[in-house]
């Protein structure tokens, strides 16, 4: 897989990082043949690598993630009060 794609993504402590790494976790990727995804937690770090035989697909694939990394955190700011 040629194209690749690094996201480092800071939460405010390791807890809510590691909150969202096990829900992100569990939507796997669809074609697991074209695009492979490994998420993991460096303290409050999140670290998303994603590899892909294509562009388009990388493009796909991480807007994809973005978008549910964006109900993850809204959900975390209105329902996690202790940070």
């Amino acid at each position: 897989m040629e194209h690749q794609l690094q996201l480092e993504i800071p939460f405010p402590s390791s807890r809510l990082a590691s909150i969202a790494m096990r829900v992100l976790a569990v939507d796997k990727e669809l074609k697991t043949d074209q695009v492979k995804r490994t998420i993991q937690c460096d303290d409050a770090l999140l670290k998303v690598h994603f590899e892909s035989v294509s562009a388009k697909m990388l493009r796909v694939s991480s807007n994809s993630f973005l978008e549910m990394l964006l109900m993850v955190t809204r959900t975390m700011d209105q329902f996690d009060q202790v940070v």
